[in-house]
């Protein structure tokens, strides 16, 4: 007996997959792995469900807006690009329950144009907002000021002090303490260990950066280098930083980079004629660490997977505000790859 009172998102949740993935299955749509459509089909089946019922219970009768802001595509070595394929996936899929989604991309180095920017967005009206929360001292008081319970939601970290409807990431303190195990087996004995954080402002990555110190402190007595390296994209700051911090350590066996900018590092130790004595751990399979990963400039990337958190983010905001279902934080896996798992240079998109 058909149960006319469910939905596409108790679909959803039965088979473990998004509301998009249910909707591409019912129509007929590719982009769907065969076992997943195979699951899907057969919870529709034992249901009852008729897709055409499905899709007008997913349609409330109203147009929604959802406006995201994120950096840049191309800033941080691409990392934004990806988070803005997953958002723009999710976009397609939701248009059609009648969801309307803009995206608005800004200069994550230029905090002034960032501010003015913030202040005209969050003066208009929409339905829910999604935003990466970069630039905390812009951000934190903007949304400060919003009228109580406006729908806003945060992918790639979360923000302290905030109060967003859920946030989306890592779990940033321990992904670092894995970043500072990964290193210890790529740089054995008693090498010193240096890390840069070339976001200081950014609390995640704070946050990596103290889970590494604290594994290291706690495996044993190694000397640790932590420097902070603003405008490390630029190759003048890089090359600074490098020749500063191996002027103080010659020795250096393993650096982390807490970003995505590995593969910089990874083109720099190899210049100077460093790299094979000096093991490299980053974040994020963005392209130029895939590269680097296959070349043996870095040694071990800790993927976030932010495809995937735009993807789930925009979704997941549209399912709270039009559907009610509850908010919170949601913890994305973490993926190790090293250059003996990596996959096929195709299949990185479907990776990242």
């Amino acid at each position: 007996m058909p149960n006319q009172n469910a939905t596409v998102k108790e679909i959803a949740r039965l088979a473990g997959v998004s509301i998009g993935t249910v909707d591409r299955v019912l129509h007929g749509r590719d982009g769907v792995a065969e076992e997943t459509r195979e699951n899907v089909e057969s919870i529709v089946r034992s249901l009852g469900y008729r897709p055409n019922v499905l899709a007008r219970q997913l349609s409330l009768g109203k147009t929604w807006l959802f406006r995201v802001l994120a950096p840049k595509a191309g800033q941080d070595s691409g990392y934004w690009g990806l988070c803005l394929e997953g958002i723009r996936a999710a976009a397609r899929d939701l248009s059609r329950f009648s969801v309307r989604t803009e995206v608005v991309e800004f200069d994550r180095y230029d905090p002034a144009g960032y501010r003015k920017l913030l202040s005209g967005t969050l003066a208009e009206g929409f339905d829910g907002l999604l935003l990466a929360p970069v630039l905390p001292a812009v951000i934190g008081p903007a949304l400060a000021a919003l009228p109580p319970g406006t729908p806003y939601a945060f992918f790639d970290a979360a923000l302290e002090g905030a109060d967003p409807v859920f946030s989306i990431g890592q779990d940033a303190y321990s992904a670092g303490r894995l970043a500072g195990r990964l290193l210890s087996l790529l740089a054995p004995g008693d090498v010193p260990l240096a890390a840069i954080d070339a976001h200081p402002e950014d609390g995640h990555i704070r946050r990596r950066v103290a889970g590494f110190e604290s594994y290291l402190r706690e495996a044993g007595s190694r000397r640790l280098i932590v420097r902070e390296c603003p405008g490390f994209e630029r190759p003048e700051v890089r090359a600074r930083w490098f020749e500063d911090i191996f002027r103080e350590e010659p020795g250096i066996g393993g650096l982390l980079v807490a970003n995505s900018s590995g593969h910089l590092a990874g083109e720099w130790l190899a210049a100077a004629g460093k790299k094979d004595r000096c093991a490299v751990v980053s974040w994020d399979l963005v392209p130029r660490n895939a590269a680097a990963l296959r070349e043996g400039l870095v040694d071990c990337v800790i993927s976030q997977r932010p495809r995937e958190q735009g993807r789930l983010g925009l979704e997941r905001l549209y399912r709270i505000v039009a559907h009610g279902d509850p908010g919170g934080t949601v913890a994305v896996a973490t993926e190790i790859l090293l250059k003996e798992n990596m996959p096929a240079p195709e299949a990185v998109e479907e990776r990242t």
